[in-house]
Formats: C-alpha cells, structure tokens, sequence
C-alpha cells in the first residue's frame, strides 16, 4: 500500500521522543521498505513490517504498535494469512481510543477486506462503512476513496448497480477526479468484454518494463476474465496461468483461488474436462469464499459429467445442493438488505436536512420583509407624501409573505414523506405510523389503514426513528404524536388505542 504521506506523519511523531530517536528512524524505514516491496515481493513486505510491528511490541508503545499492526497485517492478508492479521486487528480495536481517526479508518478497512476475501459481503460492507466514517472525521480524501471504491464493487457483485454507481461517484468525487464521473446507464455497464480486453492489455504493455509484478498478476487475471466474457477460453487459459506464475513466485495470494477457478471453467468449456477437475480442485483447496464453495462443487459436477464419471458428478451435485441451500447466505442477504436499508434511510435524513435549512432561509426573509414593512411604515407616518409608495410597497410584501408561506407548506409535504425502508422492502410514513409492536423476531408497524410485518429487532429500529418515537414498553414503540391521554398503566393513542406502559419508559413521555 502506497501510503507515504502516513508513513512521513508517523516519523514526525516518532521524532518527538528523543530518547529513542533510533528506533523510530528504523520503524520508519523499515516501513518505507514495506511498502517499496509491497509491488514485487510479498514476502518482502511482510518481513519488514513484522520487523517494525516487533520493535513497537517491544517498546510497549500502543501507538507504534496500533500504526505498525495496520501495515503488517496489511501484508498479511495479501498472503492470506487472515487469522494472523485479525489478531492485530483486534487490538487495535480494543484500544481504538488511543488511535487517530485515520488508524482507526484503516483497521476498518483491513477488517472488512477480511471479509470482502471471504465474499462476507454483509460484513465486509458494515466494516467499509465504518471506515468511511473514520475518514470524514480526518477529512482523509485518499482513505474515503478507496473505501468508496471498495463499496461500488461489492453493490456492483451485489447487481445493486446504481448503488454501485453511486458509491464509484463518490470515490472518483472525493478524489479529485470528478471530471470523469460515472455517466453510463447503470443497465449498460459501459465497455463491451472486447473494450475492456483492449484497454487492459494496453495496460499491461505499459507495465512490461516495470517492477510491478503484483499489478501485472491482477491485469492478466482482468484481461484473462474478458476474454471468458468474450468466448475467448483458450486465450483466456494462458492470461490466467500467467497470473497464477506470477501471484506463486511473489508469494501474492489475494484471488488465487478464483484464478484457479476460472481457469477451470475456461478449460471445462474447450472441452478438456481432466484440466478443469485439476484447476477446480486446486481451487477448492484454497478457496475461503462461502459463495464460491458451492460454485466449485457445481462445475466439478459438470466436469465429471463430461467426463462421464457420473457418481463423482452426482457427490459434487449433492454437495453444491447442500451448499446452495445454506441459511448462511440467507442471512447475509438479509444483512446486506438491512444496511442498504439504513444507507438509503440516511440519504432521505440528509435530504431532510437540506429542506429544513431552505425553511430557516424563507423564515429568515419573511422576516426581513416584515422589518422593512414597519420602517417604512414609520416614515410614512412622519410624511404622508410617500403613503402612496408605501401602500404599494406593503401590498407587494404581503404577497411575497404568502409566497414564501406556500414555499413552507410545500416543504413541510416533502418533509412528512420521510419514510423508513423496512428489511422486507416495504415503506412506511412516519407521519402515518402509530405504533411499533416486537414479537419476537418480528416487529409489527401499526398505521390507521394498515399493519406491516418485517423482520426485525425493536433496537435496530429505535435508533433509525426521530425523537418523537419513544419505547414505552419492552415490546412497544409509539408515535408521541398521537398521544391523547396517559395514566398509571397505560398510553392512549388517538382515537382510542391502548399501548402498556412501563414503569421504568415512563419517563420517556416528559
């Protein structure tokens, strides 16, 4: 990761402490030489910034060590070493803290590209968002769009694209590329398999002379999966073989077992079914992709089906049933609804907010205009001889006052349309919603034409309301707006509902 700048601030910070000034030079080096070798030599990499991770360890300096595990465990899950890296990982999270915003960002996004390799996409896109957070705290542009980035791909695989398209915005925005904003139909999806063919082998002709063998394996893997897309499967065989040469003698191991998958499907569709079994084996062995093990099981099915070995054909079928009908990837469908849910509930807030603000402006200009009426109104008391004018200029201000009292009115439609998007796809007006009540893993949303089911937890939905929905009682959540009357044991909600009322949310009514 090329990432000087940091490594230039965490040698400013190092160098207060003058005492040690040698081993923060050296933390500082070996660093910079981390990164030097991250592009050609993973192993590299991974030693110099061990090295620097123990010297921190030794000091007993959480900083240090909170800086120098961001980078080691960087190259740790370069070499799929995820269990190592989570271990770091961790103890930057319990001493988040002591850290800055952009270590803290960082931890994220290692965190969730954890799981993006394990194709947790639910996970990885809680972790992404996270670090965005993080980011906008230390207003760190670099850090923003790589983690905007990293989001458009998961929508994108997703087949969520114009959330895709929103978030690959968002980064070319934020990093000072806005003139070449995402403008094609999200339908289309831009170059044709061949375009993209072209534009990657053009790449790859600008790296030959280089050192940086790390993206020459990651062009020929792109180039390789254009040309499946082509119907090129033979070509497509050697840019993979390439990659898979290059990613072993680097010791780059990100992706390798979707390298030896594609590989196999594009041997499995010349029709070599030996050297697709081969490749989808060795895929299996590394693969650590929930979604991709039922993939795999499928096409090896298919490859001994070819090649008329129908027992194995028929275990590898009854494998990627199991596999396919998983709760697991249930759940984390559920889970990728719900953050998109919130994601798209924040952008309504955010909409909101914009509406308030041009609400506070007009009240502003009402004001002025009625200040202004009375000015003139005491000068045409001293002078009859601009009654007239004043008269006039009265009248005009009375209609601007009613203009700008229709520009509120329609405002506060607009506001009254905030609605949250329930995990089941639903829509509900908070304006209309009386009442929530929670059974179990299931909450009901109570309006006077309607009742919704979804499933859902009343603490996840408390936090998404605004304040005039209050817990009343364990199972209860209700719309303060439509309270008529409250006594010792119960609320009474308009026109004539009964909602339990408990002791300790009784204070949640002042």
């Amino acid at each position: 990761m090329k990432n000087s700048g940091y490594v230039f601030f965490l040698f400013l910070f190092l160098s207060c402490f003058g005492n040690a000034q040698t081993e923060h030079t050296e933390i500082d080096s070996l660093i910079q030489r981390a990164i030097k070798n991250g592009v050609k030599n993973q192993d590299s990499a991974l030693y110099f910034s061990k090295k620097a991770y123990n010297i921190a360890e030794k000091k007993k300096d959480t900083f240090l060590i909170g800086a120098t595990g961001y980078y080691y465990s960087f190259y740790l899950i370069a070499l799929d070493k995820t269990a190592e890296a989570q271990n770091l990982l961790q103890f930057n999270f319990d001493n988040q803290d002591k850290f800055s915003d952009v270590i803290n960002g960082n931890t994220n996004y290692n965190q969730a590209a954890i799981f993006d390799l394990k194709e947790r996409f639910d996970k990885a896109l809680e972790f992404y968002f996270l670090s965005v957070d993080f980011y906008k705290t230390a207003n760190n542009k670099k850090g923003l769009a790589k983690s905007y980035l990293q989001i458009g791909v998961i929508y994108e695989k997703l087949n969520k694209l114009k959330l895709a398209d929103y978030f690959f915005d968002a980064s070319l925005s934020v990093s000072g590329n806005e003139n070449k904003k995402h403008k094609v139909n999200s339908t289309s999806r831009g170059m044709t398999p061949k375009q993209k063919t072209t534009a990657s082998l053009k790449m790859l002709k600008e790296l030959e002379s280089g050192e940086n063998d790390k993206l020459k394996s990651i062009v020929y893997y792109n180039i390789g999966q254009s040309l499946i897309d082509e119907e090129r499967y033979q070509d497509a065989i050697d840019y993979f073989t390439n990659s898979i040469l290059i990613k072993k003698d680097i010791n780059f191991l990100t992706n390798i077992d979707k390298t030896y998958f594609l590989l196999g499907q594009s041997y499995y569709n010349i029709n070599k079914p030996e050297s697709a079994i081969i490749n989808f084996t060795k895929a299996k062995e590394v693969n650590k992709k929930r979604n991709q093990a039922a993939e795999i099981e499928y096409y090896l099915s298919k490859a001994h089906a070819l090649k008329r070995d129908y027992k194995k054909a028929l275990f590898h079928s009854n494998k990627y049933k199991f596999l396919s009908d998983s709760i697991a990837k249930f759940q984390q469908n559920e889970n990728i609804a719900e953050i998109t849910a919130k994601y798209e509930s924040q952008k309504q807030a955010n909409k909101i907010i914009k509406l308030q603000q041009e609400n506070q402006k007009n009240e502003l200009e009402i004001y002025k205009q009625e200040s202004l009426g009375w000015r003139w109104f005491i000068v045409a008391l001293i002078t009859s001889l601009i009654a007239v004018w004043f008269g006039r200029r009265f009248l005009q201000s009375q209609e601007r006052i009613k203009e700008v009292e229709l520009e509120k009115e329609h405002i506060a439609k607009k506001v009254e349309e905030i609605a949250v998007i329930l995990n089941n796809k639903s829509k509900v007006y908070l304006k209309k919603l009386k009442y929530i009540k929670s059974d179990g893993n299931y909450l009901e949303f109570v309006t006077d034409s309607k009742t919704i089911i979804d499933r859902n937890k009343i603490k996840a939905i408390l936090e998404e309301l605004p304040p005039n929905f209050v817990k009343v009682h364990r199972s209860y959540i209700i719309n303060k707006n439509y309270v008529s009357a409250v006594n010792r044991s119960n609320v009474i909600l308009q026109p004539d509902i009964n909602i339990p009322l408990s002791r300790i949310f009784k204070s949640n009514l002042s």
